[in-house]
């Protein structure tokens, strides 16, 4: 697909979407198998071609090990291309839920250089527990997840989880 320079803007978004959705330039790297079962929610070792499925919830500490934050999708599905929730929960590394949070949910294809093409936004729905809305992984591939809590004292830690779809 080629696109006009002068071309006007309306026609040029869906031929850059249709881009992104053929592989961002042709890099397949939709075989990567994921890096393996980890001691708290293990993923399945290969992916379908609809996306990736959850066993359990996703335990992971922050980067500094100040807090534990747990995730899951809604339903325990990743898919390809199809909007999705997520399930949060943050803790101290005494286990005490951190209520009051700001929670965002960041997904990156390194070997593509891009993110995902929607922003998700997160409510507390109960202390220390939070729904992401609007997570949209747009293609197969590895996937780096950032979490990222921001307590009511205002400082911010994230947590780094990997996902193939």
């Amino acid at each position: 697909m080629r696109l006009r320079l002068g071309a006007p803007f309306g026609m040029a978004v869906p031929a850059l979407a249709a881009l992104a959705a053929a592989g961002c330039g042709g890099i397949d790297d939709s075989a990567t198998a994921p890096d393996g079962a980890r001691s708290k929610g293990a993923s399945n070792a290969m992916p379908d071609a609809r996306g990736i499925e959850i066993d359990e919830p996703r335990e992971l500490p922050t980067r500094g090990g100040e807090y534990r934050v747990t995730w899951e999708p809604v339903g325990g599905f990743v898919p390809i291309n199809e909007p999705f929730e997520a399930l949060v929960s943050v803790r101290t590394q005494d286990g005490a839920l951190v209520p009051g949070a700001r929670v965002s949910f960041d997904c990156f294809m390194p070997a593509h250089g891009h993110g995902m093409l929607r922003e998700p936004r997160s409510d507390e729905e109960a202390d220390g527990r939070y729904r992401v809305r609007g997570l949209l992984l747009h293609m197969g591939g590895s996937w780096s997840v950032s979490i990222t809590v921001v307590g009511a004292d205002g400082f911010a830690a994230t947590a780094d989880d990997e996902l193939a779809l």
